[in-house]
């Protein structure tokens, strides 16, 4: 089944609406990947092979000459956007600070969504302000704070902003930037700005510093203010000024931390020039050898090793790209946990079925490349399947195609099928609530019909009775006439809301979209149907379905394939790294692409050293995953027992983590 056959059942969190890598305060948060050299490479490739070398063995100045080279000659290519990435950090770690600006630029102005573009805006900030390139630093600073969302980053982006005003002499319009930046960032970003307005307030001339006085009082900078308007005083040597200025320093900010260097000026205020207050010597120019070694989160470096692994998705020109970005971020966060041991080559299908097996058919002329991973729509997988197959490439895909595996033992899959869902609340209903008696309410369509099929074999095979089964038209409005056939009538408006009217089922599988759902539950309650297990799938899963039917959802039971509530610690550290990574939560998708990345070195942990051993020895591991402690079947399919979701107070609730598929049967 396509994704795009599915998209109105997708749910909305699994819509990811930024595709960026969100840049980290204080460290990189994007993953530069450079790949183990290929034999036989010729022309621009051969040379990106060995800047990709250079720059991995910390020989920057070699690499960033060969980066240069490399643009100049190479055509635009999905991989674009990453080595100019990388080619501006070799050239910051080289001292080539005029090459490395060039290159951050062209990044921003050709791929300003890319995954790289925040890390990319904040170096060149960096050597804006280096290079006395203030008004520039001003200006793009500035123009990142109105697109950022994020808290701390537009703290950053504030501070950036005022250190290239003031730098211009704008000492008032820099110091209610500093203090913007003060109130919206984190303690380090909160010193920072506060040293600035130190800068400002030493910078400020009376009648400016009065007015700063006035307007915050005894407020922050207001006391700060009046201790500057009587250091200036005593500079000039007014000191009659001077004497009233500090008195009324010390009657309205009597615990002041500045009283003590108001004590050392009254001793000798002559002598002011000699205690001088904070920001006298303050620079706005940042440490450009501080610019980190690769675009990576904390413990991330270059995927490189004896042996590679290559991404296979429609990174770019195709709706499915926004997951396969995901995709990706797990599978580096995954493989990055084997430094020097397993490297990774991104390939870009642009969501073509014909690229997707031509890159598979060049991949196996690589022999370190010793698997892939994806693609994710049906056609593709479909496509790079019957390729890898063919030219013995163990593949694993990120795809729910029907029998993508089958007869094919080089093709892998990872992904919480519509078969699995339906299975897995099957045997809840049947294994752990006991229940004899199930009905099925679907929509007249082939997912219905199959959804139906994979929930009736696997409940018939537990010993259960399917005692009903209704559908109704795939946009149907009005489910009065599907209900009263289901449940035998109409309401017979019995006073209390909680009657239950007797049915001949004890739970009711709901194989269709959250916004359906809710509309039959409330015919359901309509025909006194209101206390009973409904059993749904991952597309109920939207913010909506507990806010609008949540009191007859009490008992129900929802798959998922990764849920925020696992408590699992193979969850929870996966949820720390990808924030680390990205600043977001993570969705299914980048569990999957973790959770390939799990696969492949636990594989390589047993003992795969090569494709051959890869395929044999993968259906005999098992993988404490994200989304579950997982194994493959003899025909490379996807063996778990999903994470199960209920509904109380409004809000989603974990009903059962994640088991491994031998406990479930």
């Amino acid at each position: 089944m396509d994704l795009s056959k599915i998209k109105r059942y997708l749910a909305p969190r699994f819509l990811v609406v930024c595709l960026a890598l969100g840049a980290l305060l204080g460290g990189a948060a994007c993953v530069t990947i450079v790949s183990s050299t290929p034999q036989g490479l010729t022309g621009p490739e051969a040379i990106l092979a060995r800047a990709d070398q250079a720059y991995s063995r910390g020989e920057y100045e070699k690499a960033s000459l060969l980066y240069d080279q490399f643009l100049s000659q190479a055509q635009p290519g999905p991989r674009e956007e990453a080595i100019l990435a990388t080619a501006g950090l070799a050239g910051e770690r080289a001292g080539r600070y005029k090459e490395a600006t060039a290159h951050y630029q062209n990044l921003l102005v050709k791929y300003p969504n890319s995954a790289y573009a925040k890390q990319a805006g904040t170096r060149l900030l960096d050597l804006y302000l280096a290079s006395d390139q203030n008004a520039k630093a001003a200006s793009l600073a500035e123009s990142l704070f109105a697109k950022e969302k994020e808290p701390n980053l537009k703290a950053t982006y504030r501070l950036t902003q005022a250190k290239g005003v003031f730098a211009q002499g704008r000492y008032l319009e820099a110091l209610d930037l500093f203090l913007s930046a003060r109130s919206l960032g984190p303690p380090k970003t909160k010193a920072a700005a506060e040293e600035g307005v130190g800068a400002c307030l030493y910078n400020l001339s009376q009648p400016d510093l009065a007015e700063v006085v006035r307007q915050y009082a005894v407020t922050y900078p207001g006391p700060e203010a009046a201790y500057y308007l009587a250091y200036q005083s005593a500079v000039n040597g007014d000191l009659p000024t001077f004497a009233a200025q500090a008195e009324y320093f010390k009657r309205y900010f009597p615990r002041h931390p500045l009283l003590a260097d108001l004590a050392q000026l009254e001793l000798n205020p002559q002598g002011a020039r000699a205690l001088p207050p904070k920001g006298v010597n303050y620079s706005v120019k940042p440490q450009l050898s501080a610019a980190p070694t690769y675009f990576t989160a904390p413990g991330i470096g270059p995927l490189t090793g004896s042996l590679s692994v290559a991404a296979i998705l429609p990174l770019t020109n195709d709706p499915s790209s926004r997951f396969a970005q995901d995709v990706l971020t797990g599978l580096k966060l995954a493989l990055a946990k084997s430094p020097g041991q397993v490297g990774l080559t991104e390939l870009d299908t642009h969501g073509e079925s014909a690229q997707a097996a031509k890159l598979v058919a060049e991949l196996a002329e690589r022999p370190q490349v010793v698997a892939a991973v994806g693609p994710l729509t049906s056609r593709e997988a479909l496509a790079a399947a019957q390729m890898a197959q063919r030219v013995n490439l163990p593949l694993l895909t990120i795809s729910n195609r029907l029998g993508l595996t089958e007869g094919r033992p080089y093709v892998f899959r990872i992904f919480l099928t519509p078969k699995h869902q339906a299975e897995a609340v099957a045997r809840y209903a049947t294994k752990v609530k006991g229940y004899t008696r199930l009905a099925v309410l679907r929509p007249d369509d082939p997912y219905g019909l199959a959804m139906l099929n994979f929930f009736t074999a696997e409940a018939t095979r537990l010993g259960a009775t399917i005692t009903a089964v209704e559908k109704y038209a795939p946009k149907e409005a009005n489910f009065a006439e599907a209900v009263g056939q289901l449940t035998g009538g109409g309401s017979v408006r019995r006073a209390a809301a909680s009657f239950q009217a007797q049915t001949s089922f004890e739970a009711l599988y709901l194989p269709d979209s959250a916004a359906t759902v809710s509309q039959i539950l409330a015919q359901l309650a309509y025909n006194d149907v209101t206390k009973m297990t409904y059993l749904g799938t991952s597309f109920w899963l939207t913010p909506d379905l507990p806010l609008a039917a949540g009191r007859y959802l009490t008992d129900s039971v929802i798959p998922t394939a990764y849920t925020p509530l696992s408590q699992r610690p193979e969850a929870s550290r996966f949820r720390e790294e990808f924030r680390l990574a990205t600043g977001r939560e993570p969705d299914q998708f980048a569990a999957y692409g973790y959770d390939a990345g799990l696969a492949i070195l636990e594989a390589i942990k047993a003992g795969a050293k090569d494709r051959a051993s890869l395929v044999r020895l993968w259906p005999t591991v098992a993988v404490l995953g994200v989304t579950g402690p997982f194994s493959f079947n003899a025909e490379g399919d996807y063996l778990v027992e999903p994470a199960l979701l209920t509904v109380e107070r409004g809000s989603f609730k974990l009903l059962r983590e994640p088991l491994s598929a031998a406990k479930a049967d």
